[in-house]
């Protein structure tokens, strides 16, 4: 857990937030929130890795030419698909869809030069993509969909529906940081005025690992975590829109301003 700095100055003074991202991946956010005056507590609870088994997602890269869509609905797999291709472009054939303005933003660093065929815009993850493509002609189509171990299979049931040829591969997996939990407790002990949750997965891991105090206020990045928080009892005090990471530093503060602090 990262050292508390001293409160800041901003509208955020004085509040303590609890960030929950995976390491690496909450630099933004955490840079955001402590602009704002913000106390930030970094407790990543999910480490992201390399599936078990590579070799069905390295079949599907090094086949990559044959396919007519790739569907990305995380930056997670964005980075998984740029590291298993680099330094080769993708195809120029291949048209893609990406999933959630965060993705999307990841998928435009990553691959500057393949332009984005299909987005969705206002939903987070596979609904917001099976949205996208809902007036798009996939039939007969390939797609490339690759996916974390714990990601639902929904997507590529709907499109095969369809008519399309989805092959999903697990580009990357997804594990609860178990040594995170005393630090977890800690942070919930020193206490907390909001945590950010910024996927499902993030969840499962805060119930697990934390001894979860049911008035937690949980910002979090889009409706399928949130979901996620409501199915875990928990409240949802707000939803970041756009589902990006300066719109979650928009909605932690939002909702700070309007709840008062616990110390």
């Amino acid at each position: 857990m990262s050292p508390v700095p001293p409160p800041g100055d901003g509208p955020l003074a004085g509040r303590r937030v609890l960030v929950t991202r995976a390491a690496g991946q909450s630099t933004g956010l955490v840079e955001r929130l402590r602009g704002r005056g913000a106390e930030v507590l970094e407790v990543p609870l999910l480490v992201i890795a390399p599936p078990a088994d590579p070799g069905p997602f390295h079949v599907a890269v090094r086949a990559i030419d044959g396919y007519d869509w790739l569907l990305l609905t995380s930056a997670n797999a964005a980075h998984a698909l740029a590291n298993a291709i680099r330094p080769a472009p993708l195809p120029r054939t291949l048209r893609v869809a990406s999933s959630g303005p965060a993705t999307t933003a990841v998928v435009r660093t990553l691959f500057p030069d393949t332009p984005i065929a299909a987005q969705a815009t206002s939903r987070f993850g596979s609904p917001g993509l099976a949205r996208a493509l809902a007036l798009v002609d996939v039939s007969g189509s390939r797609m490339l969909l690759p996916v974390s171990d714990r990601s639902p299979a929904a997507i590529g049931e709907t499109l095969r529906g369809r008519g399309a040829l989805v092959d999903v591969v697990v580009a990357y997996q997804t594990t609860i940081a178990e040594a995170a939990g005393p630090l977890l407790r800690a942070a919930l002990d020193f206490g907390i005025d909001a945590v950010t949750f910024a996927s499902p997965s993030a969840v499962e891991a805060f119930v697990l690992l934390g001894g979860v105090p049911r008035d937690v206020l949980a910002v979090v990045i889009g409706p399928t975590t949130a979901d996620a928080v409501r199915s875990k009892g928990l409240y949802v005090a707000e939803t970041a829109e756009p589902e990006t990471t300066e719109g979650l530093a928009d909605a932690v503060e939002r909702v700070l301003l309007r709840t008062p602090g616990k110390r």
